[in-house]
Order: C-alpha cells, then sequence, then structure tokens
C-alpha cells in the first residue's frame, strides 16, 4: 500500500508516536499519582495528597493518548496526502499548546534543564523534536509527500 510520507516521518509519527503513546498510557495505568507528581520537577506534591479530581484528570489524560495512537496510525499511513497534512498541521499546533502548557506551570525550571525530569523532557523536548520533524515533513525536507 502506498503512503502519503516520506520513509522516516513514516517510522516517527506512524510507529514511534503511536508506541510512545500506548506507552504513556499504561504508565498512566499502572500509576496515576507517580505520572501526576512527576508533571513539574522538584514540586512539593511529592507530599501532598492526591485528589480524586486529579486522578480523574490524569486518567483522563490517558484515554486521550490511547485515542491519539490509532488517530496517528490511520493519518499516516493513509495513501491521501490531504489527511496526512492536516493531521501533522493539527498535531503541530498541539505540540506547540504541550509545550506552553508546560512553560506556564515550570516557570524558571522550563529554561534550566538541569531540573529538568524524565517528564519533563518529554513534555518539552520530545514535544519539540516532533514538532520540527512535523514541519519538516510538510516543508518536504524528507522527500515529497504523496498524492
Amino acid at each position: 500500500m502506498a503512503r502519503a510520507v516520506p520513509l522516516w516521518p513514516f517510522l516517527l509519527f506512524g510507529v514511534i508516536e503511536p508506541a510512545l503513546l500506548v506507552w504513556a498510557y499504561v504508565l498512566i495505568l499502572q500509576d496515576p499519582r507517580k505520572f501526576y507528581v512527576n508533571q513539574v520537577p522538584h514540586s512539593a506534591l511529592a507530599d501532598a495528597g492526591f485528589p480524586p479530581q486529579a486522578k480523574l484528570l490524569v486518567l483522563l489524560l490517558g484515554n486521550v493518548y490511547l485515542l491519539l495512537a490509532p488517530l496517528a496510525i490511520i493519518c499516516i499511513w493513509t495513501p491521501h496526502r490531504s489527511v496526512a497534512t492536516y493531521y501533522l498541521m493539527a498535531v503541530g499546533l498541539g505540540d506547540l499548546g504541550h509545550i506552553y502548557a508546560t512553560y506556564q506551570v515550570c516557570g524558571e525550571a522550563f529554561w534550566d534543564l538541569t531540573l529538568w525530569n524524565d517528564m519533563m523532557w518529554g513534555n518539552v523536548g520530545v514535544s519539540a523534536f516532533f514538532h520540527l520533524n512535523r514541519w519538516a515533513t510538510l516543508l518536504g525536507l524528507f522527500g515529497r509527500l504523496g498524492r
């Protein structure tokens, strides 16, 4: 089956990213409190409680991750250029929102990489990497998008 995106974006967005989304979903199910506390590095939340509202939001976020995984596969594995293009644009904008939300909450820790934990590297580093690759794909830097 023909695909609309070149090999590297296909592997990154159609295989690796969905796998990471499912992995994040599993991590959330295993320990929602840990996922919640680790959102902000060096936070005072480590000793704080875990209200049911927070648990609900974390589990709902996990559900969104699980929803995004097959959408990525469908939209990247498609032979239709327009589907892949609009998907990459939409998720590229989502990347910016993801990074901005992290910036808003983390303040100065956002700029100090020595303070980053694994979650910060995912929220900012991985999101920025995916974002740059999405726009590089749209600009044709990895090859021409299909029909």
